[in-house]
C-alpha cells in the first residue's frame, strides 16, 4: 500500500505504524491518518480519540470497515472524518484521502442521515450528564492559569498550532497542556472540555449575580 501511495504525486507517506504509540509518534508530521480496523476496535477508538484531542488538524479515515452502521458510528463519534469499506476500490480510497485532506467529510448519504439523527439524540440528552462531576468542586478551578488560558482558546475554536502562535510557545508544549487539561477535567475530548469551561463561566456569572 505504501508503494502504491508513493506513486501518487500529491501524496507523501510519512510512515507506517503497528500500534497506538507508533501512530501518535507520526502525527506531528501528518495531515491525514489512515487507520485500519485490523488494529482492533477498542485500540482504533483509543487512537482516534487521542489523535483528535492532541492533533486536531489531522484528518482521520478508518479503513477496512464492514457495513455495520453501528461500528461506523462509533468511529465517527470518536472523531473520524470518514471511512473506507472493505469492498471499496483503490481509486475510491485515494479519492477519499484527498477529500479528507481538503476538510470534506466522507460518508455516504444514507449514513449521513443516520448520523444526523444520532447527533440530534445526543444533543437532546440533558447537559447535566456532562456536568455532573463538576457540581460541587468544579475541576476548571483546579487548572493552572496557563491551562485555563489554553482552555479558553480551545473554547474559542483554536487549534493547537494557533494556540502556540497566539501564546508564542511550542506546539508540543500546547499538546502537553491539552493532555493535562483533559485529564483534570475527566473530559473525553476538546469539545467536552470546552463545554465544561463554558458551563463553569456561566456558573461564575450566576454566583456573581
Amino acid at each position: 500500500m505504501r508503494t502504491i501511495f508513493s506513486q501518487e504525486g500529491d501524496i507523501y507517506v510519512t510512515g507506517c505504524a503497528t500500534n497506538v504509540e507508533e501512530a501518535l509518534f507520526l502525527m506531528p508530521h501528518s495531515n491525514v491518518a489512515l487507520i485500519n480496523t485490523s488494529l482492533g476496535q477498542e485500540k482504533v477508538l483509543e487512537l482516534v480519540t487521542k489523535i483528535c484531542a492532541e492533533y486536531p488538524d489531522v484528518k482521520v479515515i478508518i479503513a477496512g470497515l464492514s457495513c455495520e452502521s453501528d461500528e461506523i458510528l462509533r468511529y465517527v463519534e470518536a472523531g473520524a472524518m470518514g471511512y473506507v469499506r472493505q469492498e471499496e476500490s483503490l481509486v475510491s480510497l485515494l479519492k477519499k484521502i484527498r477529500a479528507a485532506h481538503k476538510g470534506k467529510a466522507i460518508v455516504s448519504p444514507d449514513f449521513a442521515a443516520e448520523m444526523m439523527m444520532r447527533l440530534a439524540q445526543l444533543a437532546a440528552q440533558p447537559a447535566q450528564r456532562l456536568f455532573a462531576k463538576q457540581t460541587t468542586t468544579p475541576a476548571v478551578a483546579e487548572l493552572t492559569s496557563r491551562e485555563e488560558e489554553i482552555l479558553q482558546l480551545i473554547s474559542d475554536g483554536y487549534t493547537n498550532r494557533k494556540i502556540a502562535d497566539e501564546l508564542v510557545i511550542q506546539c508540543g508544549t500546547v499538546k502537553n497542556h491539552v493532555h493535562n487539561i483533559l485529564k483534570k477535567l475527566e473530559a473525553t475530548n476538546r469539545h467536552d472540555a470546552a463545554l465544561l469551561y463554558q458551563h463553569y463561566q456561566e456558573m461564575q456569572i450566576v454566583y456573581a449575580a
